[in-house]
């Protein structure tokens, strides 16, 4: 929100037009960074005869005066989009745009006038959109005639230092002799023109310091508590026009064609209907990877130091636990080996590309492929997804972008290029590791032609630092916009949440008090010491990372979990990688019986413990919606995990299937219940046969029982005979 100080009515302007203030005058003059020269075209050139600009940076660090002079695909772009008015402007000189001979233009200042009056403008704001409608940004104005003896005095202060700015300290940024050259060319001949111009200038006119060259080519960035990070064309430029230590390269005529081979390799990436300018869509702070260790970027002077690790809390990790507990205790079913699964990844993706390098560099041949680059957590509803992703996902890495919407990068086109360009420039950035995470992903993205190839793209070829893409997909698991194709799941991480949540009162845990709590200590504190472990890698790690690739992060969770004895609480979902496979072929499972209503299920009294499926079940499967591949006897006895021991014979017409087994794999106890149901009748026969039988038993017992007590009795009843005179005699 811009705010204005109005320093003659000594007054603060809240929320005001910029343009319509000026509205009134005809000359323009300022110093400001310009996000693109569209806000030019649209609200200087309609208003003002004359325009003077020096083109500031949005920071005060060196290395934007390198990018100002050397960034020349991003000039090359800015010309191919000029209008002819434009071009006009620039050659009559009625619009004149300047950049930095030396040090940077950090200051934003706008001097508007007629011939009699004047506004100066001094502050924060820059001629971005942002700027003017989104940034909390503070300026103060004053407004003067320039024949009052005291408006004159701030006018001529003001005038006295542009004049030194625009004519000592700047160079012009599109010389007007060049206009001829560039006018209706292509992009390769305005290539041509802008490389020999930057040459001219950076030999001539602009003041190139040898120590920021060094700084960008030589290894001397390295013992540098901070770092600045520069645009990969940039970059190359450069180093191709200067040595390590900052010295000239000799050879002319080679620089100029290594210099335009860059060029024109930077617009074969991505043309200009394909770019995205999105940087406001990236996660912020953003974090890099620069010297073996993590470096993130300072907000208040884009500079990126290395990763600050912050001391974790038992109270950390409780929240942590609670958050996974939540998705069991707080849910129809059971879902927390998906969460901790999506959080292992999440802690695994700044380094996901330098797990990837050991893959391609290890002897245990194991693809780089089997690495995922990407993570879709797929639900329907308000089942977890979009909690997670923008909740849990954003504070627990310390993220304080938006939360980005799948439309926001691909608009509402049913076509997928914009979002794939988006999510490939980012990934092919070369420096950054934060996770681009994405809500709403369209449906039709994963089935895409322009999408899949991308991501085969992607996982197959990418190599180096790159980051990893996180989306949300509201979806059915069942359903068919879900790619299940092999090529498609071994590089797309899928996680299903699919069971509501119980009814609030019912929940074990309060979701806003584990939002408010969560943090970003172990998110830190893990890549930490997940990248200490992967910059020195031991033989034992590596086989076990080539096994799983979440194993040291795995590791180091669970020693933080003991370190405050949680090691109980997630103990049996742990060392789990959640695999949507197996949880994909469940809901198959339990559709396909569902649906077929037990027709084509047999059980049978001889055999209580196993079932048989017929063949004749999958003959009406091509009229339905169900998830599978080949849709084939073969494909389904193939489902069941083998260890689970669920599947115990196939034949000809059909299979054989353990009952028990069968009803834990799918989660219910699905064909014990048809059993039971079955054998209803039977079962009621039997147990009253039974209890018949025992009560006969209980008869005779109790039959003998009084008989023995009969008996007893009987001789108890019976007279005593009477002692004769010898018995007495004897007894004595």
């Amino acid at each position: 929100m811009l705010t204005i100080y109005d320093l003659n009515n000594q007054k603060m302007i809240e929320k005001p037009d910029f343009f319509e203030l000026i509205a009134d005058y005809s000359s323009f003059k300022g110093v400001s960074f310009v996000g693109s020269f569209k806000i030019i075209e649209e609200k200087l050139l309609p208003n003002f005869r004359q325009i003077n600009l020096i083109l500031g940076m949005e920071d005060s660090q060196i290395g934007q005066n390198l990018d100002q002079l050397f960034n020349v695909p991003r000039k090359v772009k800015e010309i191919s989009k000029m209008s002819d008015e434009f071009l006009n402007r620039v050659e009559n000189k009625t619009l004149q745009l300047r950049f930095t001979k030396d040090q940077l233009f950090h200051s934003k200042y706008f001097i508007v006038e007629n011939d009699n009056n004047f506004i100066i403008f001094n502050g924060s704001m820059n001629l971005t959109q942002k700027a003017l409608n989104k940034n909390h940004e503070m300026m103060w104005m004053y407004e003067g005639n320039k024949e009052n003896k005291q408006d004159q005095v701030i006018y001529q202060a003001h005038q006295k230092l542009f004049e030194k700015n625009f004519i000592e300290d700047s160079a012009e940024y599109l010389d007007r002799k060049l206009i001829k050259q560039i006018r209706n060319q292509n992009t390769k001949q305005i290539t041509n023109v802008i490389t020999d111009d930057m040459l001219e200038k950076a030999d001539n006119v602009v003041k190139v310091h040898s120590e920021d060259i060094v700084q960008l080519t030589s290894q001397a960035k390295k013992d540098q508590v901070a770092y600045e990070m520069f645009p990969e064309a940039t970059e190359k430029i450069v180093n191709n026009i200067y040595t390590p230590k900052g010295h000239k390269r000799r050879n002319s005529t080679k620089i100029k064609e290594n210099v335009k081979k860059i060029v024109y390799k930077d617009f074969s990436k991505a043309d200009d209907e394909k770019v995205i300018n999105a940087e406001s869509l990236y996660p912020e702070p953003m974090w890099s990877h620069q010297d073996e260790q993590l470096v993130v970027r300072d907000p208040y002077d884009n500079l990126y130091r290395p990763l600050e690790v912050p001391k974790v809390e038992k109270d950390d990790v409780r929240v942590f636990v609670e958050i996974i507990k939540s998705f069991k205790y707080n849910k129809v079913k059971d879902e927390s080996n998906q969460a901790l699964s999506a959080f292992m990844y999440l802690m695994t993706s700044p380094l996901i590309w330098k797990i990837r390098e050991i893959y391609h560099q290890s002897n245990f041949s194991k693809s780089a492929d089997q690495v995922p680059v990407s993570m879709v957590l797929i639900g329907r509803g308000t089942t977890g997804k979009t909690l997670l992703v923008s909740d849990y996902f954003k504070k627990f890495t310390g993220d304080t972008s938006k939360s980005i919407q799948y439309s926001e990068i691909n608009g509402n086109s049913a076509q997928t290029n914009k979002a794939v360009t988006f999510l490939d420039n980012y990934l092919n950035s070369g420096r950054f590791v934060s996770p681009m995470i994405i809500d709403e992903l369209n449906g039709n993205f994963l089935h895409s032609k322009v999408a899949t190839n991308a991501i085969k793209q992607w996982s197959n070829t990418i190599t180096g630092i790159h980051n990893v893409n996180i989306f949300a997909m509201n979806h059915n698991a069942g359903s068919k916009e879900i790619n299940n194709l092999e090529e498609i799941t071994k590089r797309v991480y899928y996680l299903s949440f699919e069971a509501p949540w119980l009814p609030q009162a019912q929940q074990k845990y309060n979701y806003n008090i584990l939002i408010n709590d969560n943090n970003d200590h172990i998110y830190k504190y893990v890549t930490h010491e997940l990248n200490r472990r992967l910059c020195n890698l031991t033989g034992e790690d590596e086989a076990n990372l080539v096994k799983d690739y979440l194993s040291i992060t795995k590791e180091i969770v669970w020693n933080l979990l003991k370190k405050f004895g949680y090691q109980n609480e997630l103990a049996d979902i742990i060392n789990k990688n959640y695999d949507y496979k197996v949880d994909r072929n469940r809901i198959t499972w339990k559709m396909l019986i569902k649906d077929d209503n037990f027709e084509h299920v047999s059980v049978s009294k001889t055999n209580p413990d196993q079932f048989v499926v017929s063949k004749a079940i999958f003959n009406n499967l091509k009229a339905n919606s169900y998830e599978n591949i080949n849709q084939t006897l073969d494909n389904y006895f193939n489902m069941f995990p083998r260890e689970a021991g669920i599947a115990i014979e196939q034949y000809d017409n059909g299979m054989i299937l353990n009952i028990k087994k069968f009803d834990k794999f799918i989660g219910e106890p699905l064909i014990q219940k048809y059993y039971d149901e079955v054998y209803k009748d039977d079962k009621q026969q039997d147990t009253m046969t039974a209890f018949l039988k025992a009560q006969e038993k209980r008869d005779e017992a109790n039959n003998q029982i009084m008989q023995t007590l009969v008996k007893q009795v009987a001789e108890q009843n019976k007279p005593k005979k009477k002692q004769g005179l010898i018995s007495k005699l004897f007894r004595k």
